[in-house]
């Protein structure tokens, strides 16, 4: 059976382009999309270990720690150590990084204009749908709340 071959050129392509607007449009903010999306998650799952982040992001202790230490220093993020596991590190949203936060979901609903000023509705819906499913397809995920060991 001879499979369909897509042009990854226009995929690749369209998110450069998505990629450098939400840039243009955080610059105020100071943080770029990556730690946006690091504000976002500890939005959503509360305060986490850095290594369970990287998992959730399936990216590197380091790539996540040079992450977050931007954070840490701009006062959007605290990074104390773990009292159950001395080796670990939580970091957690401090007041200045929700009010960031905030900043952050006009641009994504700036961004998500964008989109549905070139596709329609469902278009876009079917977008989400699929870069989501690919998402999790490539090792990401929704990022979830770190289970504890008891």
């Amino acid at each position: 059976m001879k499979q369909a071959l897509i042009s990854i050129h226009p995929v690749l392509h369209s998110a450069t382009l998505l990629e450098k607007r939400i840039e243009v449009l955080l610059r105020p903010t100071g943080i770029r999309h990556r730690q946006a999306l690091i504000l976002d998650a500890l939005a959503q799952i509360g305060p986490t270990s850095q290594r369970h982040l990287a998992k959730q992001f399936d990216i590197s202790a380091g790539s996540m720690s040079s992450m977050t230490e931007r954070l840490v220093t701009l006062g959007f993020i605290t990074q104390n150590t773990n009292p159950e596991n001395r080796r670990s590190d939580i970091l957690d949203l401090t007041p200045d990084g929700r009010d960031v936060l905030e900043k952050v979901w006009i641009v994504w609903q700036e961004a998500t204009f964008l989109i549905t000023s070139a596709l329609c509705d469902d278009q876009a819906e079917t977008l989400t749908v699929l870069s989501t499913k690919l998402r999790n397809a490539l090792g990401g995920a929704q990022p979830e709340k770190e289970r504890r060991r008891t």
